[in-house]
């Protein structure tokens, strides 16, 4: 439901179906879509009106609330949200550390994207990107848009993301990463560092985000044994 909300799909005001007939969309419970739509009222997408029924809010009141991310494609739903401005799109040195997470000791060069995201006209995150030299070299700066960068770069270079590991930390703003992110410098900023694989594990690309400090989202994890929802911490 999620997806159909923030791609646009279900317009804001419109009345979502009953119970019954989610559950019959989807083939769940009653119980299940319940509880999907208290996520949904968490996350602002949704608010309910007793007797009448569940509509959806305008896009200006996603943002004062935390997206729940269980998945890559959660992601890629979130980013559907955001531009991205690319400032810079070159071939640099490869550096002991980057060839150690993208395992390319052999590459001389990377190709190195840099750019800001922005959330609804305002700047949210500057962001770098790394690709090694052989993914990078087939992909033409001048096809490239505002849009996810994931589903693009799969498409342009012919490979499939499968898995992402993310570490989360705290720092403060440099001076570019203030000016482009309109902030002072030294003010606290998120920095998210994500190194995805394709399906036979190799990593194909490392992406460090700088995020505004109220950036906000809430992650779902489960057992994979049970499938039983563990904790939904906020970010």
């Amino acid at each position: 439901m999620r997806n159909q909300i923030v791609s646009g799909e279900w317009k804001p005001g419109i009345r979502l179906p009953t119970e019954n007939e989610l559950a019959m969309k989807y083939g769940v419970s009653r119980l299940t879509v319940r509880k999907a739509k208290e996520k949904l009222i968490e996350e602002g997408l949704i608010y309910s009106i007793q007797g009448s029924g569940s509509y959806l809010t305008e896009p200006e009141m996603w943002k004062l609330h935390p997206f729940t991310i269980e998945s890559i494609d959660d992601i890629l739903t979130l980013g559907k949200e955001m531009a991205f401005k690319i400032h810079e799109f070159q071939m640099v040195p490869n550096t002991e550390e980057i060839a150690k997470k993208l395992k390319n000791p052999q590459d001389r060069f990377i190709f190195q994207i840099i750019g800001v995201r922005y959330f609804q006209g305002q700047p949210i995150s500057n962001v770098h990107y790394h690709l090694p030299f052989t993914l990078g070299s087939r992909i033409p700066v001048e096809v490239l848009n505002e849009n996810p960068f994931i589903p693009q770069i799969e498409n342009l270079a012919g490979i499939k993301v499968a898995e992402g590991v993310q570490s989360i930390s705290s720092g403060r703003a440099s001076q570019i990463v203030a000016k482009n992110l309109g902030i002072r410098q030294g003010s606290p900023i998120l920095i998210m560092e994500t190194l995805y694989f394709d399906c036979q594990g190799q990593p194909i690309e490392f992406v460090k985000a700088q995020y505004r400090e109220e950036f906000r989202y809430n992650i779902r994890v489960t057992r994979r044994k049970m499938g039983i929802a563990l904790a939904t911490p906020v970010l």
